[in-house]
């Protein structure tokens, strides 16, 4: 594995520490403000609307300015965010933190996923990898981000049961988001894949097709995905009357078991097909969130969301890996910044009606209807690309 594909990594894995412990901590602080839940689900709402339009600007920057340039700029978001989280507990000020576009999707197994950076590091890493060896990088750089968010988690719900404060965690967080931005510096430069003098060359896509596709689909996942996973540690608190640091634990084992099953997926995708893997375990997923909601116990959920993560997990090494694929190389970041988008608007939709749905003590119907929704992304994916796995069954 090349030098600057391991410095990436790295940088990812110390975001992903904070990670594994925002993804519950953040919407539970917030509720402990005096934020409704319907107030909570506007605030991811609007942190995902931000998000979009921060990954679309990204993955344009990054093809015009550079890629590593474009993402050191992204990852400074996250580092106001956390200072502003460490050093007031002002609910409006707080709420603005939701511009930043940097609060969505942390945590394994969620929907829109990784933020402004998610676009530029994806490309990034496809840059510095070879063809043949990009299912297993893609699956390091899952596991050990996994591992990472694992050991963030495990670490926060210690914290929590010895009496520290969130506040405590969030300045945790903002001094692991500055070692990341500085660890940038050693990727070297990219040169520009395209100019910006005019506008047509950089709309202009050839990979317009592909995109659409990954779009369309994604698109209904995250709008699944945003009715559910958001505000899941307040099901598993208010509505299983989890305590905090139960739910820390049921976020820090789900980690642990989606770093067994992202090491899984290139095996995976050599045995199945990556499409018919990510067909496969991403519906299965799912649904497992219909059958949380059916079934409405505390240690029962506990399981089936570690499962629901890890099996979400596992096709996100072979997901990126078709993209890269099918998105020309010049367009890579522009093309996942157009993707991205497509999965952050719906996500946001979803996260503001599961705050309505939850202050109506409808949160359950809101999972059923979330992950029926979502189930219909992996369908189309498998339509759309099926036929990238030709050949894959007469190699075994």
């Amino acid at each position: 594995m090349k030098r600057n594909a391991l410095v990436l990594i790295l940088t990812r894995a110390i975001r992903s520490a904070a990670f594994g412990y925002l993804a519950f901590v953040v919407p539970l602080y917030l509720k402990s403000l005096g934020f409704s839940a319907v107030l909570v689900g506007i605030y991811f709402m609007v942190a995902t609307i931000s998000s979009a339009v921060l990954v679309l600007v990204s993955g344009f920057l990054g093809d015009i300015i550079g890629r590593r340039d474009s993402l050191m700029i992204m990852s400074s978001l996250f580092v106001v965010a956390m200072a502003i989280y460490s050093f007031t507990d002002n609910k409006l000020i707080i709420f603005l933190t939701s511009i930043l576009g940097v609060t969505t999707g942390v945590g394994g197994g969620g929907g829109a996923g990784g933020g402004p950076v998610a676009p530029l590091l994806t490309s990034l890493l496809a840059d510095h990898t070879e063809p043949s060896e990009r299912v297993r990088v893609f699956s390091i750089n899952t596991s050990v981000a996994v591992s990472s968010s694992f050991a963030g988690s495990l670490m926060a719900s210690l914290l929590l049961s010895l009496g520290f404060s969130d506040q405590f965690l969030f300045r945790l967080s903002l001094a692991l988001s500055l070692i990341s931005l500085a660890l940038l510096l050693l990727v070297d430069r990219d040169p520009r894949r395209v100019s910006a003098r005019s506008v047509s060359s950089v709309v202009r896509l050839r990979s317009v097709g592909n995109v659409a596709r990954i779009s369309i689909a994604g698109s209904l996942g995250s709008l699944g995905l945003g009715m559910v996973t958001p505000l899941l540690p307040l099901w598993f608190r208010l509505y299983l009357h989890a305590t905090e640091v139960e739910v820390g634990e049921v976020y820090t084992v789900s980690y642990l078991a989606s770093v067994v099953a992202t090491l899984m997926a290139s095996h995976v995708g050599k045995f199945l097909g990556r499409v018919r893997g990510i067909a496969l375990f991403r519906s299965f997923s799912t649904l497992l969130f219909v059958v949380m909601a059916l079934v409405p116990n505390f240690i029962i959920d506990a399981v089936l969301y570690v499962l629901r993560a890890s099996l979400y997990m596992l096709t996100l090494p072979l997901r990126q890996s078709v993209s890269v694929e099918v998105i020309d190389e010049d367009e890579r970041a522009r093309g996942l910044s157009i993707t991205g988008l497509a999965r952050r608007l719906p996500y946001g939709i979803g996260s503001s009606l599961a705050g309505l749905f939850m202050d109506a003590s409808l949160y359950a119907l809101s999972m059923i209807v979330g992950g029926v929704i979502a189930t219909m992304d992996p369908i189309l994916y498998y339509v759309f690309f099926r036929k990238l796995d030709s050949g894959v069954r007469s190699n075994h």
